[in-house]
C-alpha cells in the first residue's frame, strides 16, 4: 500500500518523465508542417498557373473553339456569291416539207452581287474570331481565377493535415506519459484509458486530414493540366488578410478589365456586323452572262449562228429574306440586352462579394496572428502541465480540445476569406492589388 502524499509537496516527479515529454517534442509543427508530402511535386503559385495556360483542359477547348470562326472566313473568301449556271439545249427543228435539222442552245450565267455583301462578311468573320478570343480571354481567367483559389484551399488543407498531425503526435506523447503515470501509481488506470481513446481519434483525424490534402492536390492537378501521378503541391504561405478597394475603384476596373464584359460587348458587335450583312443580303442578286444558239438550216442552206448577251435580275417583291433579317435583329437585341443587365447588375454584384471579403478579413483579424502559430507553444505548456501533475487526464482532454477548436475556427475563418476573395476576382475580371 502506498504512504500518503505530504501536504505541499509535488504531485508528480519531474525527472524522467518531463524529459521523456520534451524529448518526445522533437521538431516543431512548422517543420513538420514542411515534412508533410503526399509524393507529390512541390511548385509555386506561378509556375503552376503558367503550365496551366498551356495544358488545362478547359484553356484547350476555348482554344480549339477559336477555329470555328473560320467558317465565317470560309464564307467570306468566295469572290461570287454562287456558282456560274450553264444551261445546255440541243434538238430537231421539223419543218413542213420533212426536212429536219439540228438546233443548239447555251446559257452562262454568272451571279453578281451588288449591295457590297463580300467585304460585310469579312467583317462578320473579324467579328466572330473577336468574340471567340475574347471568350479564349474569359475561359483563361476563370481557370486562372480557380486555380489560384485550390491553390489557397490546398495550402488550407495541408495545415490542416499538419494540425491533425501535430494533434496525432500530442496524444501519443500523452498515452505514454499517461502509461508511464499508471505504472507509477501517480493517476487513475482511467487516465490510460482516455488517452488511448483520444490518441485513436486523433490517429484517424490525420488519416482523414491527409486524405483532404491529397484530394485538394488532385483537383489542383485536373484544374491544370497536370499529371495526378505526381499532383501539384502548394509552397509557401497563405497571402495576408486584407481589406478590398472601394466599390467604385472595383467598379472603373471591372468595366476595364473584366474579359466575360469584353466577350459579351465583342458578341454584341457579331450581332450588329451580321444584322448589316443581313440587311444587304436581301437586295436582289443580278446575273450576267451570254447565250448562243446554233441554228441548222435545211435544204442544204447555210447554218446561222447567234451570240447574244444576258442580264438577270430577280424583282424583290415577295422574298426580301424576311427571316434571316428578322433572325439576326433578334440575336442583337438579345445580346444588348444580356451586357445591359450584366453591366446593370455589376456593381451590386461586386458590393455583395467586397462586403464578403471585408467580413472575411475581419473575422480573420479577431483571431490575431497568434493563434495558429500558437498552438504548438500551447501544447507544449499542456504537457508540461500535465507531466508536472498540475492539471489531470480530463482536464488535459478538455484543454487540448478547446486548442483545437481555436485553430479550426482560425483556418474556418480563413478558408472563408480565400473563398471570398476568390468570388470578388471572379466577378472582378481581375487580380485583387
Amino acid at each position: 500500500m502506498r504512504e500518503p502524499r505530504e501536504k505541499g509537496a509535488r504531485r508528480v516527479p519531474v525527472g524522467a518523465t518531463l524529459a521523456l515529454v520534451l524529448a518526445a517534442w522533437g521538431i516543431t509543427t512548422e517543420t513538420r508542417a514542411q515534412e508533410l508530402t503526399i509524393d507529390g511535386r512541390p511548385v509555386t503559385l506561378e509556375a503552376l498557373l503558367e503550365h496551366a495556360d498551356q495544358h488545362a483542359p478547359a484553356v484547350a477547348v476555348a482554344r480549339a473553339r477559336v477555329g470555328l470562326a473560320d467558317e465565317a472566313l470560309g464564307a467570306a473568301a468566295p469572290l461570287l456569291p454562287g456558282n456560274p449556271e450553264l444551261l445546255v439545249g440541243v434538238g430537231p427543228r421539223f419543218l413542213p416539207t420533212g426536212q429536219s435539222d439540228a438546233n443548239v442552245l447555251v446559257n452562262l450565267l454568272v451571279p453578281l452581287e451588288i449591295a457590297g455583301e463580300r467585304p460585310l462578311r469579312f467583317d462578320v468573320a473579324r467579328a466572330a474570331r473577336a468574340r471567340r478570343e475574347r471568350g479564349l480571354d474569359a475561359v483563361r481567367w476563370e481557370t486562372r481565377a480557380a486555380i489560384t483559389a485550390s491553390y489557397r484551399r490546398a495550402q488550407l488543407a495541408r495545415r490542416e493535415a499538419a494540425l491533425a498531425a501535430e494533434l496525432a503526435a500530442f496524444h501519443e506523447r500523452w498515452v505514454d506519459v499517461a502509461r508511464r503515470r499508471v505504472e507509477a501509481g501517480d493517476a487513475p488506470p482511467l487516465d490510460r484509458q482516455l488517452a488511448e481513446a483520444d490518441a485513436a481519434r486523433a490517429r484517424q483525424a490525420r488519416i482523414a486530414a491527409v486524405q483532404r490534402y491529397r484530394e485538394a492536390c488532385l483537383v489542383l492537378a485536373g484544374l491544370a493540366g497536370w499529371s495526378p501521378e505526381r499532383p501539384p503541391e502548394p509552397v509557401g504561405a497563405l497571402p495576408t488578410p486584407r481589406s478590398p478597394p472601394p466599390l467604385q475603384a472595383l467598379v472603373a476596373r471591372a468595366l476595364e478589365r473584366d474579359p466575360r464584359l469584353g466577350e459579351r460587348r465583342a458578341a454584341l458587335e457579331e450581332a450588329r456586323t451580321r444584322e448589316a450583312l443581313a440587311e444587304r443580303e436581301a437586295w436582289p442578286r443580278p446575273a450576267i452572262g451570254a447565250r448562243y444558239v446554233f441554228e441548222g438550216a435545211p435544204g442544204g442552206g447555210a447554218p446561222e449562228h447567234v451570240l447574244m448577251g444576258l442580264v438577270s435580275l430577280p424583282i424583290p417583291v415577295a422574298q426580301l429574306g424576311q427571316p434571316e433579317r428578322a433572325r439576326a435583329a433578334a440575336r442583337t437585341d438579345v445580346e444588348r440586352a444580356e451586357l445591359d443587365a450584366i453591366e446593370a447588375s455589376l456593381a451590386a454584384r461586386l458590393e455583395l462579394r467586397r462586403s464578403a471579403v471585408e467580413a472575411a478579413a475581419e473575422r480573420v483579424r479577431v483571431f490575431g496572428e497568434g493563434v495558429l502559430p500558437e498552438f504548438e507553444a500551447s501544447l507544449e505548456q499542456l504537457e508540461r502541465a500535465f507531466a508536472l501533475g498540475e492539471i489531470d487526464a480530463l482536464r488535459l482532454a478538455m484543454t487540448a480540445e478547446r486548442f483545437l477548436a481555436a485553430q479550426v475556427e482560425a483556418l474556418e475563418a480563413l478558408a472563408a476569406y480565400v473563398d471570398a476573395v476568390s468570388a470578388l476576382e471572379l466577378a472582378l475580371g481581375a487580380e485583387l492589388r
